[in-house]
């Protein structure tokens, strides 16, 4: 899924972008000290750092109709165990792409994907001197924590580097989650096998089966225009259905990735959930959980949720599912 930028698209990079990516990043390299790397990466090492990146810490770019115009990654902070949490991040941009947002919407999706990850805190590098990097990163939430003098020597110069933090949270998990559209068929395709793979537990244990065996993108199109799909991460990788009622907003297919259990995401998602309601002057959320999913119901009683009613399905002389509502 992508996130827009008035006319540029937010996107997890790809190993094919390795060569536009290359051509923003080898002036960093040939022409100034920003970057401490001599010899710029050749595209083959390139879509390397970018598949492993993405695969550990996060890698996105910026993506417009004449093409990518800046990127921003996460990497390992120390290689140390106990470093794990941190990650130390990066952005870069073409000319063209500068002065426009577009470093800070990067790092907004870089910092929701490393909160829904369950890293605790950022670190940026700077080398000496550069405002304008400075500032940026202050704009973003950094502080600049220390300097090291003289710890890079490049053009026959030694340069010294800031360090910026900035710790990641709930916050960023909150401003990332937003509204798949019916037309992005990418997001839906991912919307539809998170919810096949989260809900595939279920089988064997519900009785009837879910309705999530009938869905399909098509299904989730029209979901999308009826309703208010919310999504979270890059694939998507937590995501809900809510729906106008007349009395309260109906939470459905909420879905989480396993990886990202327990991480304060399912909090994000109702937090979005409860600005649309109050948006819409609505002031309940209302789920319903099958009547053998008990970890289901405590998970959602933590939250707020409280029971409200036991119904049966046609064709059923037993209670088969709870009703849930959470007074907002």
């Amino acid at each position: 899924m992508s996130t827009p930028q008035g006319d540029v698209t937010i996107r997890a990079a790809r190993p094919e972008d390795a060569a536009d990516i290359r051509a923003i990043y080898a002036p960093f390299v040939q022409e100034t000290s920003i970057s401490f790397e001599t010899v710029p990466p050749s595209v083959e090492t390139m879509a390397e750092r970018i598949a492993g990146n993405l695969a550990s810490h996060g890698y996105f770019v910026a993506q417009s109709d004449a093409g990518i115009l800046g990127f921003a990654y996460a990497s390992p902070y120390r290689p140390r165990l106990a470093y794990d949490r941190t990650a130390e991040v990066s952005v870069y941009l073409a000319p063209e792409g500068q002065g426009r947002g577009l470093a800070q919407a990067l790092y907004r999706m870089l910092f929701a994907h490393l909160a829904a990850r369950g890293f605790h805190t950022a670190v940026a590098i700077v080398t000496l001197p550069n405002p304008q990097s400075a500032q940026l990163h202050e704009r973003c939430g950094f502080a600049h924590v220390g300097s090291l003098q003289e710890v890079g020597r490049k053009f026959d110069q030694w340069h010294g580097t800031a360090i910026y933090q900035r710790m990641i949270g709930q916050a960023d998990l909150h401003s990332a989650v937003r509204r798949v559209e019916a037309s992005d068929t990418v997001a839906l395709a991912q919307v539809l096998t998170l919810i096949q793979t989260s809900f595939a537990y279920m089988t064997g244990r519900i009785d009837p089966p879910s309705s999530m065996h009938q869905l399909t993108v098509s299904k989730l199109a029209e979901a999308a225009k009826d309703s208010w799909l919310l999504a979270l991460g890059e694939p998507v990788a937590a995501c809900l259905v809510a729906t106008p009622l007349p009395h309260a907003l109906y939470l459905g297919k909420i879905a989480i990735s396993e990886d990202l259990r327990g991480r304060g995401v399912l909090r994000a998602l109702l937090a979005a959930s409860e600005a649309l309601a109050r948006s819409m002057s609505l002031y309940r959320l209302e789920l319903q959980v099958r009547i053998e999913l008990v970890e289901n119901q405590k998970i959602f009683g933590k939250c707020g949720f409280i029971e409200t009613a036991r119904n049966a399905h046609p064709g059923y002389d037993r209670v088969t599912e709870i009703t849930m509502q959470k007074t907002l």
